[in-house]
């Protein structure tokens, strides 16, 4: 027997592709874990900043813009104040101010 094999007591094939799957199974794992993350802080984003303001709020808000752009309106008719939209009272300022 010139050419005697040695034997170490364990299937090399087998080890290796044992470590191959661990090592999938963690990166597998890793990928769960960050989509996870992910997923949770565009939930957090979408909540804190990207979600609209208070219904009050926004209602007033859109009432305010649908005044600035409505016609020409009495603030308070006993002192003569009246209501302008918004473009007319930027070529007024324009006009007072000779286009400066």
């Amino acid at each position: 027997m010139a050419a005697a094999e040695k034997k170490t007591g364990f299937n090399t094939f087998a080890v290796a592709a044992s470590a191959i799957a661990v090592l999938v199974v963690v990166w597998v794992f890793a990928l769960f874990m960050q989509g996870g993350f992910l997923a949770a802080r565009n939930l957090e984003v979408q909540s804190k900043v990207m979600a609209p303001v208070d219904q009050d709020v926004a209602d007033f808000k859109g009432e305010q813009r649908a005044l600035l752009g409505e016609g020409y309106r009495w603030i308070d008719k006993e002192q003569g104040v009246v209501g302008l939209p918004v473009e007319r009272a930027a070529d007024l300022v324009v006009e007072r101010n000779g286009g400066r």
